[in-house]
């Protein structure tokens, strides 16, 4: 099995760090359980009128959390570990998504990792990126926690995996990568 995988909220569990540097970034008191929906699908900025221009301190903010906040959902290493081939494509810059794999000793089992922004793509859905790595590798599934994820792969008609929430892209959900049906 090939597979395409998305970084945060799906290998790693690193929303609630994304939530609290927006929230520096915003400087308001603001509640996860409303924050995160708004940064999930990307409406923070103008619902809670943050200057999008902030984008790369909010990076910067979380990028500098401690790592062990930041853990590796369980099972997933050994799904990483099983796959014939594993490749990544995060919205996170090169620097922050380098140090997570190294931290959680993850690099080896990539085959190769886009950094959308520095590596000349566009941000996710769109699908360059993903065709890139489908025409390479010959993708098997791609697996996400996002639409965004999701749709590139659906349009390359490859199957789609959504992780801890349901999703109309996703032909199969899971919750636990115990849980995981394929091999």
């Amino acid at each position: 099995m090939k597979i395409l995988w998305d970084l945060d909220g799906t290998i790693l569990d690193t929303w609630p760090t994304l939530v609290e540097a927006f929230t520096v970034v915003a400087k308001k008191d603001l509640k996860y359980e409303e924050v995160l929906p708004h940064l999930k699908y990307g409406t923070a900025y103008d619902f809670y009128g943050v200057d999008k221009n902030k984008v790369t301190e909010f990076r910067e903010i979380e990028r500098t959390l401690p790592n062990d906040r930041k853990p590796l959902f369980p099972y997933v290493k050994d799904v990483l570990a099983n796959a014939d081939a594993n490749v990544l494509v995060t919205h996170r810059n090169r620097r922050s998504t380098e140090e997570l794999l190294e931290h959680w000793h993850l690099g080896q089992f990539f085959k190769e990792v886009i950094c959308p922004a520095e590596d000349g793509y566009s941000l996710k859905p769109d699908i360059h990126a993903y065709k890139y790595l489908h025409d390479r590798y010959g993708l098997d599934l791609v697996v996400g926690d996002q639409s965004t994820d999701l749709i590139p792969g659906r349009k390359l008609g490859v199957q789609t995996c959504s992780f801890r929430e349901t999703n109309e892209f996703a032909d199969k959900t899971i919750y636990c990568y115990s849980e995981f049906p394929y091999k």
